[in-house]
């Protein structure tokens, strides 16, 4: 978890049940209220995943693409990351292998 330039939370996270990379954004400072967002929907990704905000505001996940064995980045394209993200494929990783994202930036 982080927060955002604009004060909310940001989360990532793999949802299990369908095996899919999501991020849910606070919409009020309580976080009574967010939105959530599927930033990748291929095969099982998003397994380990780690968020930070980038130098420009908007949300930077990093996470593992567990079908291809792959370390993937998403960068958010606005803040509450509801816009279709920038997606980048770094490698095959070892076996069980996961970096939070701030090493690779």
């Amino acid at each position: 978890m982080t927060v955002g330039t604009d004060g909310f939370g940001l989360i990532s996270y793999w949802d299990a049940s369908n095996g899919d990379l999501k991020s849910r954004t606070a919409r009020n400072a309580a976080c009574t209220a967010a939105t959530t967002t599927s930033f990748d929907q291929a095969n099982f990704v998003g397994d380990n995943t780690s968020v930070t905000v980038g130098a420009d505001g908007f949300g930077l996940i990093s996470y593992r693409d567990i079908a291809n064995n792959d370390l993937k980045v998403a960068h958010c394209s606005n803040t509450a990351c509801t816009a279709r993200p920038r997606r980048r494929s770094t490698g095959r990783l070892p076996n069980h292998a996961h970096r939070p994202v701030h090493h690779f930036f």
